[in-house]
């Protein structure tokens, strides 16, 4: 396999007649396409996400759900943590006192760190409606600009952006899981990658250099999906060497240099980071998530081809297909889209090598079991090696879509191109002007991305959600909490009790967590809703989303059963056989208590509120919430 000419060799051939009598007049018509490119990817995003009323602090942009609140609070951390001169990668502000590591979390550490401006002015909920905007709009630029490299028409490049910004990839995750929408790193990843391996034009420190960084950057953002494009950039150079042995074997010394450089870049920036991931407090020892849970989040064969019912043209019923597999879905004139091309243009070794990676991306995103319309085959698919692989043995399949879609669009743009070159360069008796065959291929191409697109387009705009932030009562209470306290919160900040991973919906159990990113961030809560590792058997840990368990654990099951209006068995069994004023007491002392705050949500808060008072007292604050200070005080008084 040899991978033809690079398009932008073309480019000077083909723009390089243009008269040079204005050359400001030249350089501004070549920047007219790019701007218009990406002005487009604007307004789209505009449209997808509906009208600018839902920036401000009481709407969050998305569905309501734990995960969204996750992430809300760790652009809060990551402003906080800089600002103050804390360890970002390490918090005990939540799920005192133990913490969280903030590499095993959802913490987009370098996202929080680029919003921090926004989020110290306008706080974390403002900063959260800007960037989920942003990363479908940078995706898809990223995406256009990148494929340059292999196109030389704009609109073909447009196309390219558009079907990998604006995916149902994107649409899916877009304001539900920041950290996985965000994905204008890997055109960037895969760009570098082909520049050192095939094109070798920059110097070899300098590519070097970049992919160092942009892994660096992809890092802090998601390591799941660095990790799944470093697995596919690993596989496309291995292909390609193995087919291209006598020309590789003469660009050995700048793909030393250039992979040496990359990997010092990365060390650079990535050295604390990773001995925090692998070694510092809290760090998971095995996969993040259980085996079994991993499993059962598998694709369908049909999530590819069959739209659900968030997709414009879909059907409600058929989402009883699969469970997790909305992601997947690029569509049948998509895909049909991908394999014309493929076969018309199978000569060029870029689109062969991108037909192969999509090939080999779409079969791993179905996972280790291969499922056609819910139903188990039990023909074994390749995602069960990865599945059993240290390193790879925590991945989602269903998140290898992604590539999917990026290599699909990469093939389309070259096909739209070629294809429009086919229809204005022909030369047959009785032709059509110049113009008006340009002007005949630009619609014929425009309807075939109109028929691709259509099915891909969304039921309705980007939902919005209450976005929980405090009264100005709550926030007035909590504000003058002193800074460095510890607070006992009810609702306790933990996992729902009636949830399964990955698919549960927001409660007002984590209401504190964002009450306390909304005020400030001065004061630390016992109890959180990431992930921390947990050890079934064994010494190996997998994670877990519970808080860590403290004791007198019959202080977490009052508050639970509080806010849940019943107790389990285990709970109830606790609840019964304990003193619970002394149990409080204890708690509060052994954690260092300054505050308790309970919050009017829940079932049964008047319950929880008795034993409270029984503890430490009556409330020295009711504006919406009931406010214990001086939890120390109250204690040494008894």
């Amino acid at each position: 396999m040899a991978i033809d000419v690079d398009r932008a060799d073309l480019d000077g051939q083909a723009s390089g007649c243009t008269s040079s009598i204005d050359g400001r007049h030249v350089r501004h018509r070549s920047l007219l396409p790019p701007v218009i490119c990406i002005a487009l990817y604007a307004l789209l995003t505009l449209v997808l996400f509906g009208h600018l009323g839902s920036m401000g602090s009481g709407i969050a942009t998305g569905p309501q759900t734990v995960d969204q609140v996750e992430e809300i609070w760790w652009l809060k951390w990551a402003q906080y943590a800089v600002w103050h001169g804390h360890n970002p990668f390490v918090t005990t502000w939540q799920n005192y006192p133990v913490g969280y590591n903030a590499l095993v979390s959802p913490s987009m550490l370098a996202l929080g760190t680029a919003m921090s401006p926004i989020t110290k002015l306008y706080g974390p909920i403002v900063s959260w409606n800007i960037i989920v905007r942003f990363a479908i709009f940078a995706s898809a630029s990223s995406m256009c600009l990148v494929l340059r490299r292999w196109v030389y028409w704009w609109p073909a490049a447009f196309a390219g952006g558009l079907l990998y910004g604006f995916s149902v990839y994107e649409t899916s995750y877009g304001a539900r899981n920041l950290q996985l929408s965000f994905v204008a790193i890997p055109p960037l990843l895969f760009l570098i990658v082909y520049e050192v391996i095939f094109r070798q034009r920059w110097k070899a420190s300098y590519a070097g250099i970049a992919l160092g960084l942009v892994c660096g950057i992809q890092f802090l953002v998601s390591t799941e999906i660095l990790a799944s494009s470093v697995l596919l950039a690993v596989t496309g150079c291995g292909v390609y060497a193995l087919a291209n042995r006598e020309a590789v074997a003469g660009k050995l010394p700048y793909i030393k240099k250039g992979f040496l450089w990359g990997v010092l870049t990365g060390a650079v920036l990535l050295f604390y980071p990773l001995l925090v991931v692998l070694f510092g407090p809290e760090h998971i020892d095995g996969v993040p998530n259980s085996p079994e849970n991993l499993a059962r989040l598998h694709g369908d064969l049909l999530g590819l081809f069959v739209p659900d019912h968030l997709q414009l043209f879909g059907e409600s019923h058929l989402a009883a297909f699969w469970v997790n597999s909305v992601a997947l879905y690029i569509g049948i004139p998509f895909f049909a889209a991908i394999v014309a091309t493929v076969i018309i243009l199978r000569r060029r070794g870029i689109v062969a090598m991108s037909g192969l990676l999509m090939a080999i991306s779409a079969i791993l995103s179905l996972g280790s079991i291969l499922y056609v319309d819910g139903h188990d085959t039990h023909a074994p698919l390749p995602f069960i090696v990865l599945a059993h692989l240290p390193g790879t043995d925590g991945f989602l399949s269903t998140r290898f879509s992604l590539y999917t879609v990026l290599f699909g669009a990469a093939i389309v743009a070259i096909g739209i191109e070629a294809f429009y070159h086919h229809m204005t360069q022909r030369s047959t008796a009785g032709e059509h002007p110049p113009f008006s065959r340009k002007a005949l291929a630009a619609s014929v191409v425009g309807l075939v991305v109109v028929v691709i697109g259509l099915p891909l387009m969304p039921l309705h705009t980007e939902q919005v959600s209450t976005s929980g932030a405090p009264s100005r009562e709550v926030a007035d209470s909590l504000r003058a909490i002193p800074a460095g306290s510890v607070v006992l919160a009810y609702p306790y900040p933990d996992k729902p009790i009636n949830s399964i991973p990955f698919t549960y919906k927001y409660q007002s159990i984590t209401a504190m967590l964002v009450d306390q990113a909304m005020v400030g961030m001065d004061f630390k809560v016992i109890g959180g809703n990431n992930w921390r590792p947990w050890t079934p058997h064994g010494h190996q840990s997998t994670g877990t989303p519970l808080a860590s368990k403290l004791k007198p654990a019959s202080v977490q099951a009052l508050f639970g059963s509080s806010f849940n209006g019943f107790a389990t068995p285990a709970q109830q069994k606790l609840l019964v056989s304990s003193n619970m004023t002394a149990d409080l007491r204890l708690f509060m002392d052994k954690y260092d208590v300054g505050t308790v705050v309970v919050l009017p949500v829940g079932q049964r808060p008047a319950a929880l509120i008795t034993q409270i008072e029984a503890a430490v007292g009556k409330p020295s604050q009711s504006n919406g919430a009931l406010v214990w200070y001086d939890i120390r005080r109250r204690l040494a008084r008894g």
